[in-house]
């Protein structure tokens, strides 16, 4: 169970040096996630929910809500047309917000139950920006399509959007201590975080639930292709700190 905690919160790393030359953005990214750091501190679990980029959040309260009892036969049900009436808005908008708050509740009850273990997070260090990546939300993409009736003019049209979000790989350390059989056991990660936020969003009729210029923050064990599923256009191979765990 213990091992179970340290997989969850370990999300951090150390940069021994700068790698590129911080932008203005880059480095207020690192600001904010001094914020997110000092609620990894008090093992606050669900300010990790409310800081979550709001895209990928409704995407993991959507899971939680699939895998919940009922939900295959309810599903079952749709596909043999049995009960398939549609959803209307005000019903869709009730079991977001019931997922929502699901999600919240699990991510609360894990720092409860790391507290109650007697796990202590004695420090969580942002270091300086490793890596920054200027990328397109993908309803850019789906708007230029949508007029391409010939399938000819959507590739430029995404490369001439004004649409614009920004991530920022933000390299951070975590000391953590934990009872075991010998008293107290020190460990060390080094990984990473991932910040982001919309600059520029031109349709305003699909809301993607973010305020413009907020940071939001991703952790490290979001594999890269989940980033690619809201940023399209990030590059295959972007650059990430060295990651690793030792006992102190």
């Amino acid at each position: 169970m213990k091992k179970a905690f340290l997989l969850i919160l370990l999300t951090a790393g150390l940069l021994s040096g700068v790698s590129m030359a911080a932008s203005d953005a880059a480095n207020n990214a690192r600001e904010a996630a001094r914020r997110y750091g000092a609620a990894v501190r008090n093992c606050d679990m669900g300010w990790a929910v409310d800081s979550m980029y709001p895209p990928l959040r409704r995407t993991y309260a959507d899971q939680l809500t699939a895998s919940a009892p009922g939900s295959e036969a309810a599903r079952a049900h749709r596909i043999m047309g049995i009960n398939n009436r549609s959803e209307t808005k005000e019903e869709a908008r009730a079991r977001m917000i019931a997922s929502d708050r699901a999600l919240r509740e699990k991510y609360a009850r894990i720092g409860k139950a790391m507290k109650d273990s007697g796990v202590k997070i004695e420090s969580f260090t942002v270091g300086a920006p490793y890596s920054e990546y200027v990328v397109t939300p993908p309803m850019a993409s789906v708007q230029a399509v949508r007029k391409d009736t010939k399938g000819v003019r959507a590739v430029e049209e995404v490369q001439q959007t004004k649409d614009r979000s920004r991530i920022v790989v933000l390299p951070t350390t975590l000391v953590i201590s934990m009872p075991s059989r010998n008293g107290t056991t020190r460990m060390e990660r080094k990984s990473h975080i991932f910040a982001v936020r919309d600059e520029v969003i031109t349709d305003t009729g699909i809301s993607r639930g973010t305020k413009l210029n907020q940071w939001y923050f991703i952790d490290g064990n979001t594999d890269v292709n989940t980033l690619r599923t809201f940023f399209p256009d990030l590059p295959l191979y972007i650059k990430l700190p060295a990651s690793g765990d030792r006992t102190l």
